[in-house]
């Protein structure tokens, strides 16, 4: 069974977070400190990721797994934005809540996630989903924050994930091969995401107090909605995909990966941007990352029951 080294991995990765936690609360560290690796992160560690997911041999296999995983993706995608625009209106739902509803973490747990269970070649199918997240968050994601402006087509096309996502098309496709100094260079900085990313985490968990992040009761409901509901419904889905259409089951389940993953990190810059509640966007996204340390091998054990 998959969930198991699944969970052992989360728990791994969890204990980078609290340890970092730990060093901002003993003043090692700041939690401003954080702002620095998150650029790194963003402009350089998972641009990496997704380029050198794409450096291997482009097969018939391999381009159908790549539709199916742009397909799914989509699927949920639209799921997630029903469940937001009902929120909407039965449950008032704010800017940031639905955001965080629609919008999961998809690269950043779940690339290390996905490379330690399955292994590195099947971190292209991730970036597939990462492509669909951010064409969507950038253009009806921003939309939800700011309704005034058009959405900046130069700054989706230019956004790093992806011009990695274009190069490494390219290099798919033309089959084309990089030296091997060059090679290793983008996966060893590729194998930094994990514990790079979960440090960030830490770092901002270390800066907040209980109170803090309890401060609105309305992040009770977010959780349930994003990481109970709109999860469940993901897995639901997956199961009659994989039970009933002539697919991988492993890249059904690297998709939904993504899609059960805690709200995107993402939300909580652009809601700074916006002047939409960056604190309880930051909440949002710490309870639902620690939520899933839970959620997710429990998801997945149940799809994989269901699936036989």
């Amino acid at each position: 069974m998959i969930a198991v080294p699944l969970a052992k991995k989360i728990a791994e990765l969890f204990l980078i977070l609290f340890a970092a936690a730990a060093l901002v609360k003993t003043g090692v560290l700041k939690t401003e400190n954080s702002r620095v690796l998150s650029k790194l992160s963003l402009y350089f560690i998972t641009p990496c990721v997704i380029f050198n997911s794409f450096q291997k041999e482009l097969t018939a296999e391999v381009g159908q797994g790549l539709l199916t995983a742009v397909a799914l993706a989509v699927g949920f995608e639209v799921l997630f934005f029903l469940i937001a625009a009902v929120l909407r209106r039965v449950w008032k739902a704010t800017e940031v809540e639905r955001a965080s509803i629609v919008f999961a973490n998809v690269g950043n747990l779940v690339i290390p996630l996905v490379s330690f269970v399955l292994g590195p070649e099947w971190i292209i199918y991730v970036s597939a989903y990462i492509f669909v997240f951010n064409l969507l968050f950038w253009t009806m994601g921003i939309r939800m924050f700011d309704r005034e402006s058009k959405p900046s087509l130069r700054k989706i096309l230019l956004n790093p994930n992806l011009v990695a996502t274009w190069a490494g098309l390219l290099t798919l496709f033309t089959r084309l091969k990089l030296p091997e100094p060059v090679a290793l260079t983008f996966s060893d900085v590729a194998s930094m995401i994990g514990p790079l990313t979960m440090m960030i985490t830490g770092m901002v968990i270390g800066g907040m107090t209980p109170r803090g992040m309890f401060a609105n009761r309305r992040v009770f409901g977010v959780i349930f909605f994003r990481m109970i509901l709109a999860s469940g419904l993901a897995v639901l889905a997956a199961v009659l995909v994989a039970r009933f259409l002539p697919v991988d089951r492993n890249i059904v389940m690297i998709v939904l990966l993504g899609a059960i993953a805690p709200s995107a990190s993402n939300i909580n810059q652009v809601a700074i941007l916006y002047n939409r509640d960056a604190g309880y966007a930051s909440a949002i996204n710490v309870l639902t990352t620690l939520s899933c340390i839970v959620t997710i091998p429990l998801w997945i054990m149940l799809y994989e029951a269901m699936i036989g």
